[in-house]
């Protein structure tokens, strides 16, 4: 299991060197991290594609300046968020339905827009937040309101993951956490009330518009907990 999850973290390293300026120092920020585009350009260049959806998603909602208004931070999701909520919504058609053989389409998601895009704003923080100024910060977060008005947690936290067999390896991570009913203070919150948590992979580029954090690919788009089987 170690070995796959250093495999994982070898292979994490290859897909976003692309998306990182320099490399990191021990502490894991940037020593340097500036991008020479708006935020949305810099999006759409990415070579893997990996933003497309959900540019494009913005885009139909009517939200797609939002991403470069300037002094923004964006917490973008990839294109696999959008295709796991998508398998969300398809099991539970089947669910609902009986009928296994129903599907869930990016254009049926196009279609249910109406239903969720203003759920993108959560997405985006009208001030700029990055990891230096969390740094400074006591206990290195902060709690704000996202451009959708609901109260979110940005935090800098120190982990193993990935890098468990790499030798004096300290990260710190950005996690993203959406609060509902006030922030959990304990692991005894009723599941309803308790928070969802979401680390960024790629944290803390700064484009000529603001910030940009990329969520990870396993998060689940507006912090869903429904999962399918």
């Amino acid at each position: 299991m170690k070995t796959m999850k250093f495999i994982r973290f070898i292979l994490l390293l290859i897909m976003v060197s692309p998306v990182l300026v320099s490399c990191g120092d021990d502490d894991g920020e940037l020593s340097s991290a500036y991008v020479d585009s708006i935020t949305t350009d810099y999006l759409r260049a990415n070579r893997f594609g990996i933003f497309s959806m959900s540019l494009d998603l913005f885009e139909k909602a009517g939200y797609l300046d939002l991403l470069d208004q300037k002094g923004v931070t964006v917490f973008m999701p990839t294109n696999y968020s959008i295709k796991h909520y998508m398998k969300q919504k398809e099991y539970m058609l089947h669910q609902e339905t009986g009928n296994e053989t129903l599907t869930y389409t990016y254009d049926d998601l196009v279609k249910d827009l109406p239903l969720f895009k203003d759920s993108l704003k959560m997405y985006i923080v009208e001030q700029q937040v990055n990891r230096s100024d969390l740094e400074k910060m006591s206990g290195e977060a902060v709690t704000l309101k996202c451009m959708l008005g609901c109260d979110m947690n940005i935090s800098l936290k120190k982990t193993k993951l990935y890098t468990e067999n790499v030798p004096n390896s300290v990260n710190k991570y950005l996690y993203y956490t959406f609060i509902i009913n006030g922030l959990d203070e304990s692991s005894n919150v009723p599941l309803q009330d308790k928070d969802v948590s979401n680390y960024c992979q790629t944290s803390g580029l700064i484009t000529k518009t603001g910030i940009l954090h990329v969520l990870r690919d396993e998060h689940p788009l507006f912090f869903n907990r429904y999962e399918y089987k």
